[in-house]
């Protein structure tokens, strides 16, 4: 098996294949919606202030995700003229969150509190909502062929509330980890670390949301053996 055929599209799919797939959507769902629940709160904010971020600047960072939502319609139009939406819905939200680990190291390369460190976020920021206009409209489109329409509102449902359960979970261990952290970190650059160590590992389920989107471990596997084997070709 090669990347290639990983992302080719087919006529038919079978029960089987339509039951695997569902139960590693489940996983996926639990392990990228988990990590949103920092990235869509407080959590970032409080991120941005330790940067720098003005109140102006914080409500830019609210107001993003829904500017971005503009580019849907022009990646609409592209997916519907390219019709690849599994390797377009994969590829952008691969590089949607690949931003997240290059946000989480801004205290590392920058110094913060100071102007650059949070425009570099704001920047950062844009082009991740650029990325998941792609995805989501893919995304959408994609797993609306893929779940069966009598289960699909049973289904969702399921996925919503084991994710939010796991968001509760990522949610409140973010946050004790943190004050943790801040107790003996007083300056604004040391503080920040603890926001890098926690995005850093949301980055690492985002990993396993991939693995768990593809497939499962084993189609995951597949990929990587097959890459490994002609990189020694």
């Amino acid at each position: 098996m090669n990347l290639i055929k990983a992302f080719k599209p087919k006529p038919t799919i079978s029960e089987q294949e339509v039951k695997k797939g569902l139960r590693w959507l489940t996983y996926e769902g639990m392990a990228s919606l988990g990590f949103n629940s920092i990235t869509t709160s407080g959590f970032l904010a409080a991120f941005a202030l330790l940067l720098g971020a003005s109140n102006l600047q914080i409500g830019i960072v609210a107001a993003i995700p829904f500017l971005m939502h503009l580019f849907q319609i022009p990646a609409s139009l592209i997916i519907e003229r390219v019709k690849r939406r599994k390797l377009i819905a994969v590829f952008s939200w691969f590089l949607a969150q690949l931003v997240w680990v290059f946000i989480a190291l801004i205290p590392v390369f920058t110094g913060v509190p100071s102007g650059f460190a949070i425009s570099l976020l704001l920047i950062l920021l844009i082009i991740r909502g650029l990325m998941h206009a792609f995805c989501n409209s893919s995304w959408n489109s994609w797993i609306r062929d893929l779940v069966p329409q009598n289960i699909f509102g049973r289904f969702f449902s399921r996925r919503l509330a084991l994710a939010a359960l796991v968001g509760v979970i990522f949610g409140v261990g973010s946050a004790l980890f943190v004050d943790y952290w801040q107790r003996g970190h007083v300056l604004a650059a040391d503080a920040s670390m603890g926001y890098t160590y926690v995005l850093l590992f949301g980055a690492i389920c985002l990993a396993l949301a991939l693995a768990f989107g593809l497939g499962g471990r084993e189609k995951a596997s597949e990929i990587l053996n097959d890459l490994f084997k002609k990189k020694n070709e």
